[in-house]
């Protein structure tokens, strides 16, 4: 994993080359990309303020088709699917080439308090393999 940039160094990169959006992804149960895209002054109070951002955790509980595990028991209609904690990882910021260059960054799912990585988290959980 490559090094994280910090807070100022992503900042001036996104100044310089004046971004109005930024594509932010997590990945669900398969591994594939779930994202939306925030407008830059967004972006700049997610990593300012250092908490996070919500993401719906439906992401957790279904497959690849869009569809809805029923035996999940972190998510699903028992929970209503509400958002989750999301934390960025600055150290995968890339540019999409066929985006006129977009910034792009993965995040992480958190513990509501913010202090603990999501056990399920299919990132978070490669990283336990990893160390």
């Amino acid at each position: 994993m490559n090094q994280a940039l910090s807070e100022s160094e992503v900042l001036a990169i996104l100044d310089k080359e004046n971004f109005q959006k930024v594509k932010l992804a997590v990945t669900d149960m398969d591994g594939i990309l779930r994202g939306k895209s925030v407008h830059v002054d967004k972006f700049k109070s997610i990593i300012k303020d250092g908490f996070g951002f919500g993401f719906c955790n439906v992401v957790l509980g279904w497959d690849c088709g869009d569809v809805c595990y029923e035996n999940s028991d972190y998510t699903g209609w028992h929970s209503g699917y509400p958002d989750a904690l999301v934390k960025l990882d600055l150290g995968t910021m890339r540019h999409i080439p066929w985006d006129r260059n977009t910034p792009f960054f993965l995040g992480d799912f958190y513990q509501t308090d913010g202090l603990k990585p999501l056990g399920i988290c299919p990132r978070n959980l490669l990283k336990r393999v990893l160390t």
